[in-house]
């Protein structure tokens, strides 16, 4: 059968000629979100809305003094790609940026990097970064950052066993190095689907790009913020869902509630254009800006 679809934007319904659907729809600047139980959360519940301009030059001279070791993967690079841009702005040479697992004998500031375990696997991510910390990193570096990333955490994912893991990770190496400040980080989010792409999350399990899974990043992204909170947090769950006029991509699912990717800020569902990768960068140095004033 030849089935056309309509679209009404503004209501928020999908209506398809011999089937209708109707669904909830969400409007938060600008967009409508839409999910099978749909809900905006306060914009005001978690700040995210950090540009460029929102960090000093103060701030990246600071971190340009600092010797800071970061472990990641792929959004990772994506936020390290948007920080040269982010200091050029401000007119502030940006530090030696190198990927290395090895403490570099380097005099002065410098931002260590690399990739850390494998993806889809959290937990072995967690005790590879602390095995780069105890097999020499701690003791060359002033900051470190450990980041999780979006295709780690699923609606499957046991939120609470994986964050009493990262948890008592960071508290031991917090003890065993009392030098180094440790920048917590939630976890990135993705986009929300497409009209035609939450049609088939309705017909199969969420494939970890759905309101799913980020509703399930939501609450271990909760738990890491209610820890660390008042810290030493980079809460880029936060900047990568807030708009440039501040409003969040929000919903719910099955009465939990979730952020999303904004999409202007979006190379592909999950990773992050020049322009995302620079309102991450700028959020990122204001986090090891803030660590290294200690």
């Amino acid at each position: 059968m030849d089935f056309r679809t309509r679209r009404w934007w503004r209501t928020g319904r999908l209506v398809v000629v011999g089937a209708v659907v109707a669904v909830a729809g969400v409007v938060v600047g600008g967009l409508v979100l839409l999910d099978g139980d749909a809900g905006a959360v306060a914009a005001d519940e978690v700040t995210g809305g950090v540009g460029v301009s929102d960090v000093s030059a103060a701030d990246l001279h600071k971190v340009a003094r600092t010797r800071v070791y970061f472990g990641h993967q792929s959004v990772g690079n994506n936020i390290l790609d948007g920080v040269p841009a982010v200091f050029a702005a401000h007119g502030v040479q940006a530090p030696p940026i190198e990927q290395r697992r090895a403490g570099p004998d380097a005099v002065g500031g410098f931002v260590a990097h690399s990739p850390i375990g494998e993806n889809t696997k959290p937990i072995g991510k967690i005790q590879d970064f602390a095995a780069v910390l105890r097999g020499g990193m701690g003791r060359h570096v002033d900051v470190a950052v450990m980041k999780l990333c979006y295709v780690d955490i699923t609606p499957d994912t046991d939120v609470d066993a994986l964050f009493a893991a990262y948890r008592d990770t960071i508290s031991a190496l917090e003890k065993d190095f009392p030098d180094v400040t440790f920048v917590k980080a939630t976890v990135p989010l993705t986009t929300q689907p497409g009209r035609v792409g939450r049609l088939k999350l309705w017909l199969k399990s969420d494939d970890g790009y759905g309101s799913a899974a980020n509703a399930t990043r939501e609450r271990l992204n909760e738990l890491i913020r209610t820890e660390y909170r008042g810290g030493n947090l980079f809460d880029v769950a936060a900047v990568e869902s807030t708009g440039p006029d501040g409003s969040r991509v929000s919903g719910r699912h099955d009465g939990r509630p979730y952020f999303a990717l904004v999409d202007e800020y979006a190379a592909d569902p999950g990773h992050l254009n020049a322009s995302g990768a620079q309102r991450a960068a700028a959020a990122w140095l204001a986090a090891v800006a803030k660590a290294s004033a200690r």
